[in-house]
C-alpha cells in the first residue's frame, strides 16, 4: 500500500508539473503579424510602428501640456486621413477633488444618428507627467488607429461605431466623465470596448465586463480566438486602487469589455514606459481581442440585456466556460450535500470515524497556519531588512523568482509536515474527508457571497464528488474499494484544483506585488490539502524527502531574495525629487520621496538630507526626506476672494474664489483644513456651475487639485461651516527639477514616477472675511 502511495504521490507531482508547463505555454503572447500582413487583419507590427511615431520621442504628454496638444493634432490628422469625421470635445470636468479641462477626440465614419444604438472603442491619449506612456495608453491609441483603418475598409455594421480617445484619464478619468456627462453621442452608446495597460508586456487579459456579463461572456467566447479571462480577475481588480475609463462607462450603464496587459509592471508610470520597451506581441493580442469584441458588439442584434452575474473561466486559453451565478450557487450547495453524504456512508461502512475527520481538519488548520506564518514572516523580514519593498508602495522586486519558489515551497513544506506528523491519526480517509468538506464549504460560501471567485473551489468540489464515487458505491455495498479507487479519489480533485488555480496564481504577483506571495502560499496550502491523503499513504522516507526538498527550496529562495538587488536599472526604485519654495517665508528645501522608504547613500550625501522622513506638507500622509535648498525668485500661487463672503445658511459661509498660478504652473492644489468643514464646492464652467465631488485627505482636510490649469486661472466657490478665519494651503507645481547635481546623484537603479520630479511653490492664505481676503 505504501509503495502505491509513493507512486500516486509521484504521479500527482508529475501532473502538477505538466499543468504548470501547459499554463506557461498557453498564456504566452502571440507572435505579432508583420507590417505586410493582409490589410483586413490587425497587425501588431503596424500598430507598433504607429506607436513609435506617436511617442517615440519619449516626451510625456499629460493633460494640458504642449506635448499633449501636439499629439492630439497628430491623432486628428491620422484619423481624418483614414476618412473619419473628427470633433474635439472640451470642458471642465471633476472627479474626487481633481478637476481639469480635458479635450477628447471623437471620430466616426459619417454622422451618428442619435436615435440608433451605437458601440464605442475607447483609449486615453494622455500620459502621466513622469513618462511617455507608450504602453499606458499609447499602445491602445496606436491599436485604435490600426483598427480604424480596418473598419474603414469593412461594410457598415448593424450598429454604428464611435472611436473615443479621452484626455485626462491619468488625472482622474476626466475625459470619460466629460464625454458621458455632456456629449450627445454618449446617450446613443450602449456598449464599449476599452483598452488599458498596467505594464509594458504580457498577454491581454479581459478583466472587467458590463453588468450583463452572462450575455457578454457568451459573445466573448464565440469570437475571441485565445480567451484569457476569468471572473476572479474582476474580484481581485476591485481590491486594487486603480480605475479606468471603463469605470465611468459602467456607471453610465454601458455594456462591454475592458482589456489590459500587466507584464513588467515595474516600468508602469515611469520613463521606462517608452516605445522601445512596449511589446509588439502584447499589442497584437490586445488589438485582436479589441477588434473581435468590437465587431461582435457592432453586429449584435441588440445591445441591451438584463443584468446577470456569471461565473466564467478560460480553459488554457483555448475555450471559455460560462455558468450563470445561480447555477454555480446551486451546484456548490448540492456538492456540499453530496460530500457530506459520502462521508456519512464511509463512516457507516467503518472506513473512518469522527476522530479521523477531526484530526484531518486539525491537520489542515495547522498546515494553513504554518503556511501563513512562514510566508508572512519571510515577507515581513524581507521588508524589515530592505530586501522587499514595503507594501504601501510599488512592492515589486527586480528579481522575484527566488521568492516565487519560496512561496510555493512553503505550501509543500507545510503539507509535508502535516502529512508526516498526522498520517497515522487522520489516515487517508480522514484527510480526504476533511479536505473535501473544507473545499465544499469554500465553494458554497464563495458561490453565495462572491460568485466570481467560486470556480476554483467549485470545480474541485465537483471533481471530489465524482472521483470518490467508486469508493462510495463500494462502501454502500459493504465492499472494499478497488485498489485503484482511493488513488483516483485523491488524484482527480488535486489535479483539477491545480489546473484551475495555476492560471489565476500566475498573474497574482503581477497584480498585487509582494502581497501576492503569502496569498499564493495560502491558496496553494488549500490546494495541497487534497494531496494530504496521498501523503498519509506514502512511506515515511518519501514524506521526509518532500519536507527536506521543500525546506531547502524555501530557505534558498528567501536567502537569494535577501542577497539579490531589490532594484535594477530595468526595475527601478521610484524616487521623486522636488524643490519646494515657501512663498510666505522665502525659505526653500529639497524633498526626496522614496518608494522604498530608504534614501540611497549617494543621494543623502548630495544634499545632506535629514535621515528621518517627515510628512510632505501639513496633513499629508506621504513621507519625504528633507534637505536645505537655496531660495529662488518664483511667484507664489494666488487664491483670492472675488466677492464678499455671505451666509449660505445658518452657520455656513459661502466664498467666491479665484485660483491662479502667477508663474504659469500647470498643476495647483488647494487644501482646506478639517476645521473649515467644507460641505460643497462648485466650479465656474462654460456651461454653467459645475458641482465638484469633494476630495478628502486621510485626516479630513478637503482638497481641490486643478490639472492643466489655464493661464487665466479658474473660479470656484465653497460653502464652509468652520470657524473663521482659517488658513488654506495653496501649492502650484511644475513638472521640472533644476538641480542637476541631485539628478545625477539619483542611482542608476532609481527613476522618477507618476508626477515625476517637481518644482513646488507653497503658501498659506487666510480666508478672513473681515480682512476681505
Amino acid at each position: 500500500m505504501a509503495v502505491d502511495g509513493n507512486r500516486r504521490l509521484a504521479l500527482a507531482f508529475t501532473g502538477m508539473a505538466l499543468l504548470l508547463a501547459a499554463t506557461v505555454a498557453a498564456y504566452r503572447t502571440p507572435v505579432p503579424l508583420a507590417p505586410d500582413a493582409p490589410p483586413g487583419v490587425f497587425s501588431g507590427a503596424r500598430a507598433k510602428s504607429i506607436l513609435d511615431e506617436l511617442v517615440g520621442s519619449g516626451i510625456p504628454h499629460p493633460i494640458g501640456s504642449p506635448a499633449n496638444l501636439a499629439l492630439r493634432a497628430t491623432l486628428v490628422g491620422r484619423l481624418e486621413a483614414l476618412g473619419y469625421t473628427t470633433q474635439l470635445q472640451s470642458g471642465l470636468s471633476c472627479s474626487d477633488g481633481v478637476c481639469g479641462n480635458p479635450i477628447n477626440i471623437i471620430a466616426t465614419l459619417g454622422p451618428i444618428p442619435l436615435d440608433r444604438d451605437a458601440v464605442m472603442l475607447a483609449a486615453h491619449y494622455d500620459s502621466v507627467p513622469a513618462g511617455p506612456g507608450a504602453s499606458d495608453d499609447g499602445a491602445a491609441v496606436a491599436s485604435v488607429l490600426e483598427i480604424a483603418r480596418i473598419l474603414a475598409a469593412r461594410p457598415a455594421p448593424r450598429h454604428p461605431i464611435i472611436l473615443l480617445l479621452t484626455d485626462g484619464e491619468e488625472a482622474g478619468l476626466l475625459g470619460a466623465l466629460l464625454f458621458v456627462r455632456e456629449h450627445p453621442m454618449s446617450h446613443a452608446v450602449k456598449a464599449a470596448v476599452n483598452m488599458e495597460a498596467r505594464g509594458t508586456s504580457g498577454p491581454s487579459l479581459m478583466f472587467e465586463t458590463g453588468s450583463a456579463n452572462s450575455w457578454l461572456m457568451r459573445m466573448y467566447d464565440s469570437v475571441i480566438a485565445r480567451p484569457m479571462t476569468n471572473s476572479l480577475y474582476y474580484v481581485v481588480y476591485k481590491q486594487l486602487p486603480n480605475d479606468t475609463d471603463f469605470t465611468v462607462f459602467k456607471t453610465a450603464a454601458y455594456q462591454g469589455f475592458n482589456f489590459a496587459f500587466i507584464g513588467n509592471v515595474g516600468r508602469y508610470h515611469t520613463p521606462l514606459d517608452n516605445a522601445a520597451n512596449t511589446s509588439a506581441a502584447s499589442i497584437q493580442h490586445q488589438g485582436d481581442n479589441a477588434l473581435a469584441s468590437l465587431w461582435a458588439l457592432a453586429n449584435s442584434p441588440a445591445l441591451t440585456a438584463p443584468a446577470s452575474d456569471a461565473v466564467f473561466f478560460d480553459v488554457f486559453a483555448r475555450t471559455l466556460s460560462v455558468w450563470p451565478a445561480p447555477f454555480a450557487a446551486a451546484a456548490a450547495l448540492i456538492c456540499l450535500l453530496l460530500l457530506l453524504g459520502q462521508v456519512f456512508i464511509w463512516r457507516r461502512a467503518g472506513w473512518l470515524g469522527t476522530r479521523e475527520i477531526l484530526w484531518g481538519g486539525l491537520g489542515i488548520l495547522c498546515m494553513l497556519g504554518a503556511g501563513a506564518a512562514l510566508s508572512s514572516g519571510s515577507l515581513g523580514l524581507g521588508i524589515a531588512v530592505g530586501r522587499v519593498p514595503p507594501l504601501d508602495g510599488e512592492s515589486w522586486n527586480a528579481q522575484p523568482l527566488p521568492m516565487h519558489v519560496a512561496a510555493v515551497a512553503i505550501a509543500f513544506l507545510a503539507a509535508g509536515m502535516t502529512g508526516h506528523w498526522l498520517a497515522r491519526r487522520a489516515g487517508f480517509w480522514g484527510f480526504w474527508s476533511a479536505a473535501a468538506l473544507l473545499i465544499g464549504l469554500l465553494s458554497a460560501a464563495h458561490a453565495v457571497l462572491i460568485p466570481g471567485a467560486c470556480f476554483v473551489w467549485l470545480l474541485t468540489a465537483i471533481a471530489s464528488v465524482l472521483a470518490a464515487l467508486p469508493c462510495t458505491l463500494s462502501a454502500a455495498n459493504s465492499r472494499a474499494p478497488p485498489r485503484w479507487a482511493p488513488g483516483l479519489a485523491a488524484l482527480v480533485p488535486a489535479l483539477v484544483f491545480f489546473a484551475a488555480a495555476i492560471p489565476v496564481l500566475r498573474f497574482l504577483y503581477t497584480a498585487l506585488g509582494s502581497l501576492g506571495w503569502p496569498v499564493n502560499t495560502l491558496v496553494l496550502c488549500l490546494g495541497m490539502s487534497t494531496l494530504l491523503p496521498l501523503l498519509a499513504e506514502a512511506t515515511r522516507p518519501a514524506r521526509r524527502s518532500l519536507i527536506a526538498i521543500a525546506a531547502a527550496a524555501t530557505i534558498g529562495g528567501v536567502l537569494l531574495t535577501f542577497n539579490l538587488p531589490t532594484y535594477s536599472a530595468d526595475w527601478p526604485q521610484r524616487i521623486n525629487l522636488e524643490y519646494w519654495l515657501e512663498g510666505d517665508s522665502g525659505r526653500a528645501h529639497y524633498l526626496a520621496r522614496c518608494d522604498s522608504g530608504r534614501l540611497p547613500a549617494a543621494l543623502a550625501a548630495a544634499a545632506h538630507f535629514d535621515p528621518v522622513p517627515h510628512p510632505r506638507f501639513a496633513g499629508s500622509s506621504a513621507p519625504a526626506f528633507y534637505a536645505d535648498a537655496p531660495a529662488s525668485a518664483l511667484a507664489a500661487p494666488e487664491l483670492t476672494l472675488t466677492a464678499p463672503p455671505k451666509s449660505a445658511s445658518p452657520g455656513v459661509t459661502h466664498f467666491e474664489l479665484r485660483l491662479r498660478s502667477a508663474r504659469g504652473a500647470p498643476d495647483v492644489l488647494v487644501i482646506f483644513p478639517p476645521g473649515a468643514q467644507v460641505s460643497a464646492m462648485t466650479l465656474a464652467a462654460a456651461g454653467g456651475p459645475l458641482p465638484a465631488k469633494l476630495g478628502r485627505l486621510q485626516k479630513g482636510a478637503t482638497v481641490l487639485e486643478m490639472v492643466g490649469l489655464p493661464a487665466e486661472g479658474v473660479q470656484f466657490s465653497i460653502d464652509a461651516a468652520g470657524a473663521l478665519p482659517f488658513g488654506v494651503q495653496v501649492f502650484d507645481q511644475s513638472y521640472a527639477f533644476a538641480d542637476k547635481n541631485l539628478l545625477h546623484a539619483r542611482p542608476a537603479n532609481a527613476t522618477s514616477a507618476q508626477d515625476g520630479d517637481l518644482t513646488v511653490v507653497h503658501r498659506t492664505v487666510s480666508l478672513d472675511p473681515a480682512a476681505g481676503r
